[in-house]
């Protein structure tokens, strides 16, 4: 009798998680997220700190492949001397998203990019101005499933930056940790 329990157990164990297995980047599913990202510097009397948050909302149109819009807010405060100024900003991007590996794995490989729209707020002492700007971005990267809902997201990536009335523009690279939520859609 105890064994038809180990058995069963262990079968309902096997069924319960086969069932939720699998990650929700199928049509008719949502993702939420973003990545936030900190930064510090001191060289001499010069010192930066930066902090930046882009969540993001997305929807999948056909399977592995999702578009949505994503926000992203930054600010900056750097200091020579005594000398201070601010650097703030908002954009918003349409991005397009897909996943490479069959949804039943726990670790997947995607591919970002995005192009936005936004504007910086720079203050000192001595000079203030607005400027618009628009952005290119593409990242790439793994999204570990933890859960079949949630996805820990590291990435590679590079921006490029188009300031209007300014010649050159200012192209980054960088690396990305974000999270993802990811949500069933309504099966019909």
């Amino acid at each position: 009798m105890e064994m038809k329990k180990v058995l069963f157990a262990t079968l309902l164990m096997g069924s319960v998680s086969a069932a939720f297995s699998q990650s929700n980047i199928n049509k008719g599913d949502w993702m939420l997220g973003g990545d936030a990202g900190f930064s510090s510097q001191k060289q001499g009397d010069y010192k930066t700190t930066s902090f930046s948050l882009a969540p993001n909302a997305g929807y999948f149109f056909i399977n592995s492949f999702a578009g949505g819009l994503r926000a992203q807010v930054s600010s900056s405060k750097s200091e020579f001397g005594s000398t201070e100024s601010k650097n703030s900003g908002f954009s918003l991007a349409p991005f397009v998203r897909y996943y490479f590996l069959p949804a039943t794995q726990k670790v997947n490989l995607f591919a970002d990019a995005s192009f936005g729209f936004g504007q910086n707020k720079y203050e000192s002492g001595v000079v203030d101005s607005k400027s618009n700007f628009t952005q290119l971005g593409i990242k790439a990267g793994p999204a570990i499933f933890l859960t079949p809902a949630t996805a820990l997201e590291i990435a590679v990536g590079y921006n490029s930056t188009k300031i209007k009335n300014v010649d050159d523009r200012e192209n980054a690279f960088g690396v990305n940790v974000g999270f993802q939520i990811h949500l069933p859609g309504s099966k019909k």
